[in-house]
């Protein structure tokens, strides 16, 4: 990174509520921090973070989405969260003082991140109030919210669940003027990040089809905006 202009135009390409808060963030960042930043591409399914591996770097997410992974004894991978609005990744450790990254984060999508070693990252918030207090209050809200749905989520039969990653899945990645959104995962994919077997999968999938909620095309599941209004009123039923 050459300066904190750079910085800023690179963080201005980014979407409106994404370059709101990073550039809030960065604000009054000095310009030694930013020159120990580095700039990269991941590729989707790629990974930006191992759990177990040394926590020398925070990761500012640019563009694109990243998921939480937790890998089960019997080898199944658990999505435990989707940092949609978590832009920065890596820190809690970092403000836990922990030496090794908790958990895995996995690109969904193509990603443009900047890297900050973490001890450049923890002197830097540490002298910045307002960098200090936007993270924190970006981490707490998060914290909050996620707990609260996790409670819910537990109660969810498998149509609820699957139901809720639809929409959520709609909302966060339809793209602009696109009639149809069609989802990429597979059942597998979808067992794992619902927590229910595949069969249930299946057998919710075929109910919803036929409730026409959703339709499938050449093996894939298509939300249109008529049946995404519908999941919708499903959901906050």
């Amino acid at each position: 990174m050459i300066s904190k202009q750079q910085l800023l135009e690179i963080i201005g390409q980014s979407e409106l509520g994404r370059h709101e808060y990073l550039n809030s963030l960065f604000r009054y960042v000095p310009d030694a921090i930013v020159k120990s930043m580095s700039y990269k591409k991941i590729q989707k399914d790629h990974y930006i973070i191992h759990a177990g591996a040394p926590c020398s770097t925070v990761y500012i997410i640019l563009s694109g989405h990243v998921t939480g992974l937790h890998y089960q004894k019997q080898g199944r991978v658990y999505y435990f969260m989707d940092f949609t609005q978590m832009y920065i990744v890596g820190d809690f450790e970092v403000f836990g003082d922990i030496p090794e990254y908790l958990v895995s984060i996995c690109a969904t999508e193509e990603c443009e991140i900047l890297m900050l070693p973490s001890s450049y990252y923890l002197q830097w918030v540490q002298h910045d109030e307002n960098a200090l207090f936007l993270r924190i209050k970006n981490i707490m809200s998060t914290l909050v919210f996620e707990k609260k749905n996790d409670r819910e989520y537990i109660f969810m039969n498998c149509k609820e669940r699957l139901v809720k990653y639809l929409v959520n899945s709609y909302e966060n990645k339809k793209p602009v003027n696109a009639l149809k959104y069609k989802l990429d995962k597979t059942q597998l994919e979808l067992s794992d990040r619902t927590g229910f077997n595949i069969r249930s999968i299946q057998r919710n999938i075929a109910a919803l089809e036929k409730e026409n909620l959703i339709s499938i095309e050449n093996g894939k599941i298509t939300i249109s905006q008529e049946q995404f209004i519908k999941l919708k009123n499903y959901e906050n039923k």
